[in-house]
């Protein structure tokens, strides 16, 4: 099954802590906002839910490249054709983190049940991200 998300990419953000009473983690209102985001594009799809076994999931993260790099002419082709990869951070596998837990309870029912995983950081004019997930065997 493949669903595409056609928002920017964005990378798991570190919890924040309150500093009243009892120390309280949560997440920032944009990281919300964006997951909220991810499980609405996916929802919309008619997603099958996993219910159980192990899964292999795919994750392809397409990032709008950076102004030096749309500057220059050798790079033009490339950036068409989607095939210059992301050597910079945010690490692949903070946007992974992001990606996984918005679609927890949609794709599948537990992020637990994740056997096999891979993530790809690819430049591209279209941002967007792409997640093909699969019923193993057990």
């Amino acid at each position: 099954m493949k669903y595409t998300i056609p928002i920017e990419p964005k990378p798991q953000s570190r919890p924040r802590f309150t500093s009243q009473g009892s120390r309280r983690a949560y997440e920032k209102a944009d990281m919300k906002a964006y997951k909220r985001a991810v499980a609405y594009h996916v929802m919309s799809q008619k997603p099958k839910k996993i219910e159980k076994g192990p899964v292999a999931i795919t994750v392809r993260f397409f990032i709008y490249p950076p102004k030096y790099i749309l500057n220059v002419k050798s790079k033009h082709q490339a950036l068409e054709e989607e095939i210059l990869s992301v050597d910079k951070k945010p690490d692949a596998d903070n946007y992974f983190k992001a990606i996984t837990d918005a679609v927890n309870g949609i794709l599948y029912k537990d992020d637990g049940q994740i056997s096999v995983m891979s993530a790809t950081k690819i430049y591209s004019l279209k941002p967007r991200t792409e997640i093909e997930i699969e019923e193993m065997t057990s």
